[in-house]
C-alpha cells in the first residue's frame, strides 16, 4: 500500500466514516493515484464552493476504512487504471455492482456526480448516513510528493515554452481570437491533454477603451502598435494543470507602463524571496505585494482584490485550496505548489498580469515559472 493510500485510510479512520466513494474527478485521481484517466474537468471547481460536473458516473472508487479498495469503471476506461482492483459496469448497473464493494453505515461521498450517489447509495445501503466527504483530502493534497512536483515543474517548463514560441510567431493584424487558437494548436500538436480554463492572451490597445471597458477583451481585437498583451494560460498533462501569466508589448511602450511591469515583477520576485516555510501565512501573500508596489509609487494601478486575494494552490484542479486570500488562516508549508497573480490596470493604456506557480521547500520558496521577466516589449 502507498505512502499516500495509508495517509488516506487514517483521515477516513479519524472521520469516522466506514470509507469513502468518489466519482470520476479529482478526488477519484487522488486516492487512485492513476493519472492517465481523462476524466471531464471543471476549471472553477473549488470557485465558489466545489460542485461536480458529472450527472452518471463512469468510473467510482471505494476505499474502505480498513484499506479494501475497488476501482467500478465501465468497460471503455477499464484498462487506465493497472494495478488495482478493478470491476467492470455498464452506466445502468453501476448500482447493482456497487451494491456487491460497498460496505458501512457511514460513508463519504464527493461532489461528483453527488446527486446520483444521493438517489442510489439509499438503495444499496438503506441505512447509512451519507457525509460530504469532498473536502476531506484537502489537507492532503495540498502537499505534493515528489512525483506531483516533478509533473508540475514539467507543465511548468512547458508554459514558458509554449509562451515563448507564440511570441515569436505574433503577426500584426491578427486577432485576439486568432492568437488564442494558434496557442491551442500548439498545446494540442505539443501532446498536452487540455487546457486547465479557457486560454487568454488580451489584447489592449492604448487609447482605444474606456475606464468602463478596463476589463473587456473583445476577441476582434486586432494586434497593432501599442497594443498590450496580457497572458492567463494554463495546460493539463497526465492528470495536473499548470497556470502562468505575463504581459508583453506589442512596439515602443510608454515609460510609465514599462517602470509599472518592472515594479509588478520586482513585487512578485521579492514575496517569493521572502517566504518562509512554516511561518509565512497565506494571508499575507496579497499585502506583501500591495505594500511593495505601493512603495514603488504605483499602488493607484494595482488591482485591488475582493477578500485580498492573490492566487491559489494548483495541482490535479487548478484552483485548489488554500486560496491565497486574507480570510485564509494557514503557514506556507513545504511541497505546497501555488499560484501568485497579482496584476495592474492602467486606464486607457493597458492591463498587466504576472502570475507563476511557485512551488515551497524546506528552506524558501522556487518559481517554477522561468519564463524571462524583463522581456516585455515586442515586435518593434
Amino acid at each position: 500500500m502507498s505512502e499516500r493510500r495509508q495517509k488516506i485510510i487514517q483521515v477516513i479512520q479519524n472521520a469516522g466514516l466506514d470509507g469513502v466513494l468518489y466519482a470520476s474527478g479529482p478526488n477519484f485521481q487522488y486516492v487512485s493515484e492513476c493519472t492517465k484517466y481523462f476524466w471531464q474537468r471543471d476549471c472553477m471547481n473549488n470557485i465558489g464552493g466545489p460542485h461536480g460536473s458529472h450527472l452518471l458516473p463512469e468510473a467510482l472508487i471505494w476505499l474502505s476504512a480498513e484499506g479494501d479498495c475497488t476501482i467500478i469503471a465501465i468497460p471503455r476506461i477499464k484498462d487506465l487504471f493497472p494495478g488495482q482492483k478493478v470491476i467492470t459496469s455498464w452506466f445502468d448497473q453501476m448500482e447493482d455492482t456497487l451494491s456487491f464493494v460497498i460496505s458501512g453505515k457511514r460513508i463519504g461521498i464527493g461532489a461528483d456526480c453527488a446527486g446520483w450517489m444521493k438517489q442510489t447509495l439509499p438503495e444499496v445501503l438503506p441505512d447509512a448516513e451519507l457525509v460530504d466527504a469532498e473536502l476531506l483530502l484537502k489537507d492532503l493534497r495540498k502537499i505534493k510528493d515528489k512525483d506531483e512536483i516533478a509533473q508540475l515543474r514539467r507543465l511548468a517548463r512547458f508554459t514558458d515554452q509554449a509562451i515563448m514560441w507564440i511570441a515569436g510567431h505574433f503577426r500584426e493584424g491578427m486577432t485576439m481570437a486568432e492568437a488564442e487558437d494558434m496557442l491551442m494548436r500548439y498545446g494540442m500538436e505539443q501532446g498536452m491533454d487540455d487546457f486547465s480554463f479557457p486560454p487568454t492572451i488580451g489584447f489592449k490597445t492604448r487609447g482605444t477603451f474606456t475606464p468602463e471597458q478596463n476589463y473587456d477583451f473583445p476577441r476582434t481585437t486586432r494586434l497593432v502598435p501599442g497594443t498590450g498583451i496580457a497572458f492567463d494560460i494554463g495546460f493539463v498533462k497526465d492528470g495536473y494543470c499548470s497556470d502562468w501569466g505575463r504581459t508583453l508589448y506589442w512596439g515602443k511602450a510608454p515609460q510609465l507602463v514599462k517602470d509599472g511591469y518592472r515594479v509588478l515583477q520586482d513585487a512578485q520576485v521579492n514575496f517569493i524571496n521572502s517566504i518562509v516555510p512554516y511561518e509565512t501565512n497565506v494571508n499575507s501573500t496579497y499585502r506583501m505585494i500591495t505594500e511593495y508596489v505601493e512603495q514603488q509609487g504605483f499602488g493607484e494601478y494595482f488591482r485591488k482584490q475582493k477578500a485580498g486575494m492573490n492566487g491559489h494552490q494548483i495541482g490535479i484542479d487548478c484552483h485548489e485550496f488554500p486560496m491565497l486570500k486574507e480570510t485564509e488562516d494557514e503557514p506556507f508549508l513545504p511541497g505546497m505548489v501555488f499560484c501568485s497573480e497579482p496584476k495592474m490596470m492602467f486606464p486607457g493604456e493597458m492591463y498587466m498580469r504576472v502570475e507563476d506557480m511557485i512551488l515551497i521547500t524546506e528552506d524558501g520558496a522556487e518559481s517554477l515559472s522561468v519564463f524571462p521577466r524583463d522581456m516585455f516589449e515586442i515586435g518593434c
